[in-house]
């Protein structure tokens, strides 16, 4: 089989082409094949550039799974950042995501103190666009929570970090017992917030910051949901406050928003008083060095 025109001269390369060499013959999976010396120059060329390429692809998949997936931001619309940590609820930061995501008006996106990949409670990979690192400008800030925030409370970087970026923000939020997490840095010092009704208690700790017992509580610019499920009527809540009491309520309707609890033992305030406490005395084991 032959490659080339005739006159051409040979170059041998290995059994399975991975290198060029100076002679005559070339052998590949039993074939023997002629190349020009222009033809030579053309493949050392094209293998050249196909190994750099490669190697830029790699560099960039690398690069990626290092820092994060980014997203394009808009200048022209709110940035909303939610952050996320390892064995979070992932209900608390994504039902409040896909919310805000869908209507189209925000830039939100996920960071955490490092862009890999971070276990939830869910036994779920959580990937965070940005690290603490390369963050972009956060307009919202939103905490989600956790059966036990206690690790990230005691993170001293963390709540550096979160303290700086809320100082900034327009507005502080949280879900769940986020609300723990921002009591921490000291951003609900003269606010008022909601939290898991179970770990209401463990606000007792900051004196300077006020339990509400309401599934979505609004301070001034501090916005917070109760325990997990109501992360959705907070974030519609979101959507109220920067787009308009309109579009939330289409919103609603796009994604059927409509809960009908099969037993309807959500509510605290009602639900039968033994399965309240053995639910409050289980929350009291999971969430040691909180209370």
């Amino acid at each position: 089989m032959f490659l080339s025109e005739p006159g051409d001269d040979f170059v041998p390369v290995g059994d399975h082409l991975n290198t060029l060499h100076c002679g005559r013959l070339v052998k590949a999976a039993g074939v023997t094949m002629k190349i020009s010396p222009q033809r030579r120059q053309f493949i050392k060329q094209s293998i050249c550039v196909a190994a750099a390429t490669g190697a830029a692809g790699l560099s960039a998949t690398a690069a990626a799974e290092t820092h994060g997936r980014g997203i394009n931001i808009d200048p022209n619309k709110l940035s909303i950042g939610i952050f996320l940590y390892p064995n979070m609820t992932m209900l608390d930061a994504y039902g409040p995501l896909q919310v805000l995501a869908v209507s189209r008006q925000f830039n939100v996106f996920t960071f955490a103190k490092h862009a890999k990949p971070l276990p939830s409670d869910a036994h779920v990979d959580l990937l965070p666009h940005y690290g603490f690192a390369d963050c972009p400008n956060i307009d919202v800030l939103i905490v989600p929570g956790s059966a036990n925030p206690i690790e990230q409370i005691k993170d001293v970087e963390v709540i550096s970090r979160l303290r700086e970026i809320g100082d900034k923000a327009k507005y502080v939020t949280s879900v769940c017992t986020g609300s723990l997490i921002l009591a921490e840095t000291g951003l609900l010092d003269g606010y008022q917030t909601a939290v898991h009704w179970a770990y209401a208690d463990a606000l007792k700790k900051y004196p300077k910051v006020t339990h509400v017992n309401q599934r979505v509580v609004k301070d001034r610019n501090r916005i917070s949901g109760g325990g997990v499920t109501s992360g959705l009527d907070f974030a519609f809540t979101l959507v109220a406050e920067f787009a308009g009491k309109g579009r939330a309520q289409a919103l609603e309707l796009l994604l059927e928003y409509d809960p009908q609890p099969p037993f309807n033992t959500g509510n605290h305030n009602t639900t039968p008083k033994a399965l309240k406490a053995a639910v409050q005395s289980k929350v009291y084991e999971i969430g040691k060095g909180l209370f």
